[in-house]
C-alpha cells in the first residue's frame, strides 16, 4: 500500500473528469461547502464539487496508519423558470439526463494517483432541495486512500 503524498490530490482529476465527461455543462465549480453553493449564483446546468468528509475505515500499525474513504458531494444543479413549487417534474426531467451521464462519468473513474483507488457511490447525506424554477441533486462519492 502506497501513501497518499497530497490530500486533496484527487480534486482537480474529478473536475477534469466531469468537465471531459459533460461538456454541455456551464461550469464546474468548487465550493467549500453546500451552504455556500446555494449562497452563489450558479449557472445552469453546473456541478459543484464539495470535499464533504472522510470515513475511516481500518487502522493499522498502532493506529499509524489507516484507510480511509474521501467523501466527494457532487451536486447537479438545474433550471427552469416554468416549474413552480406545486409543478416540479419538468425539473426532474431537465436534470434526468444530467444524472445518468454524471454517474457514467464517476462511477468506478480511477484517478490514477499512488494511494488511491476509485471512485463508489456512496448514500449521499444531503438531500435534493429545489425553489422556484431551480433544483439541486447531490451524489456522494467516495474513494479509498491510504495514509
Amino acid at each position: 500500500m502506497t501513501a497518499i503524498k497530497d490530500y486533496f490530490a484527487v480534486e482537480p482529476i474529478l473536475v477534469e473528469q466531469i468537465k471531459t465527461g459533460m461538456p454541455e455543462l456551464l461550469e464546474v465549480n468548487t465550493p467549500f461547502t453546500i451552504e455556500a453553493m446555494l449562497e452563489s449564483s450558479n449557472n445552469a446546468p453546473s456541478v459543484s464539487v464539495i470535499y464533504f468528509d472522510d470515513r475511516v475505515s481500518e487502522t493499522v500499525s498502532n493506529g499509524s496508519s489507516s484507510t480511509i474513504f474521501q467523501q466527494w458531494l457532487v451536486v447537479l444543479c438545474v433550471r427552469d423558470a416554468g416549474a413552480q413549487l406545486q409543478n416540479t417534474n419538468s425539473l426532474r426531467k431537465e436534470a434526468d439526463p444530467f444524472i445518468r451521464k454524471l454517474l457514467d462519468t464517476l462511477q468506478g473513474f480511477n484517478p490514477q494517483i499512488p494511494g488511491y483507488r476509485m471512485f463508489k457511490r456512496a448514500n449521499s447525506p444531503v438531500r435534493i432541495g429545489n425553489s422556484p424554477g431551480f433544483a439541486f441533486f447531490p451524489f456522494m462519492f467516495e474513494i479509498q486512500a491510504y495514509t
